[in-house]
């Protein structure tokens, strides 16, 4: 395989020197066998194209996905557990330890080992891997760990992302002028910002915190029966937390990250993407608007945004960017960003929790580390009737301190609504 990156895995890619990944694990309640897990990897990484790519750049620093002959396997670095929160650091060093873009592969695991228990820790390059992405290659891996013989078959991966286009709408006259003109007036942009100087930022972290199955199924019943979502329900208790911080100037304003494979019906649930889609909502003034009423307003507005999605220019106006990739890079490293988070809400995982040799005891959600742009992002998955957070951004944002009072503030707003 050999094509360029699509303009939302190209700004993923981030010159290739960024640690720009997305971090997901399990823990493992008994024994696994290391030649199994190796025979897993392999097999997963067959089934999957992306997993076999390096990531090249060509005389204009464009990037582009190359396969070689013979990739390398997938590495698993072994590391002794101790405790149940050793597998925090590992989420760290794994989120703040950037690829080798060029030889590959853009995976790696992390395996926390004892006696009794494990931690399974899987790090993909977001160019090439989502959240949901990520979760599907544990998933395969487990149900591979069971039956070491089952057969995963394969896919082939899209020539271009504007194979998803009709002929119609990429002829489209007023389409063209539109993509061209946006390409002008994106160089033109690029080019007055480049002065702007690199936000430094030297303290990321990431905060875990989970709620049990009796609060977790008050909270889902809660929304249910005001006709909200935990989605919705979470953006409003956040961004209200985050004007309840003195120390914190708030935008009051999210983006809520969408998986495209809503509106791309060629690429499945399990396959490889990397191509959100970023829906801005805002928290309205009015102070006589109560939390359920903002909830379900935030609902209907995201359902508005997302029906009214016209994914075909979407992804033809994107990549009229792509050569504007390099500038991209470099203002994207000197933004703040005008939101305060980026929610992204995986919902319940359909894991399968007890296998015949081991039982899968704990979900970690998916987290990741931006080094551009505001870092700062809220990730939910739900396991075994559980929600479960990680709450990720840097110093330079959002103090560790003010974030610790921010998610307590969330959390004891959502419960009192409950």
């Amino acid at each position: 395989m050999k094509r360029k990156l699509t303009f939302i895995e190209g700004t993923m890619y981030a010159g290739g020197h960024l640690p720009v990944n997305v971090v997901a694990g399990i823990k493992i309640k008994g024994n696994i066998r290391e030649e199994r897990l190796q025979l897993a990897l392999i097999k997963v990484q067959k089934r999957h194209p992306m997993l076999r790519v390096n990531v090249l750049e060509d005389d204009k620093n464009i990037p582009y996905f190359s396969t070689k002959d013979s990739a390398c396997e997938i590495p698993v670095r072994i590391v002794t557990r101790h405790s149940n929160g050793d597998w925090k650091k590992e989420y760290n060093i794994e989120c703040l330890t950037p690829f080798d873009c060029k030889n590959g592969p853009l995976i790696r695991v992390v395996w926390l080992k004892s006696d009794t228990e494990s931690d399974l820790i899987f790090t993909c390059h977001h160019c090439i891997c989502d959240g949901k992405t990520i979760l599907n290659l544990i998933d395969e891996t487990l149900h591979l760990l069971e039956q070491p013989d089952a057969a995963m078959g394969t896919y082939d991966t899209f020539a271009s992302i504007l194979d998803f286009i009709p002929e119609t709408v990429k002829n489209n006259r007023i389409n063209r002028l539109t993509a061209a003109l946006i390409s002008r007036l994106a160089r033109l942009a690029l080019l007055v910002v480049s002065l702007k100087k690199e936000v430094k930022r030297e303290n990321p972290y990431l905060i875990h915190w989970k709620l049990d199955k009796e609060t977790s199924d008050l909270i889902l019943k809660k929304c249910k029966t005001e006709g909200s979502t935990i989605h919705t329900a979470l953006c409003v208790a956040f961004l209200k937390a985050y004007q309840s911080v003195e120390t914190i100037r708030p935008h009051a304003r999210l983006y809520c990250a969408v998986d495209m494979r809503k509106f791309i019906p060629e690429i499945k649930n399990d396959m490889m993407f990397a191509f959100p889609a970023m829906i801005g909502l805002t928290l309205k003034k009015d102070k006589t608007i109560n939390f359920w009423t903002q909830a379900r307003q935030f609902k209907e507005a995201l359902t508005l945004k997302m029906d009214k999605m016209e994914i075909n220019k979407v992804l033809m106006y994107s990549e009229s960017l792509l050569s504007s990739l390099p500038q991209m890079t470099k203002y994207a490293r000197a933004d703040t960003g005008t939101h305060d988070f980026t929610l992204s809400n995986m919902g319940k995982a359909s894991f399968k929790e007890n296998y015949t040799t081991f039982e899968i005891e704990t979900l970690y959600p998916p987290a990741t580390i931006f080094p551009f742009g505001n870092p700062s992002t809220l990730f939910s998955t739900a396991f075994r009737g559980e929600i479960d957070f990680i709450f990720s951004s840097d110093e330079k944002f959002v103090k560790y301190q003010d974030a610790v009072v921010l998610k307590n503030n969330a959390m004891k707003m959502l419960l009192n609504q409950a």
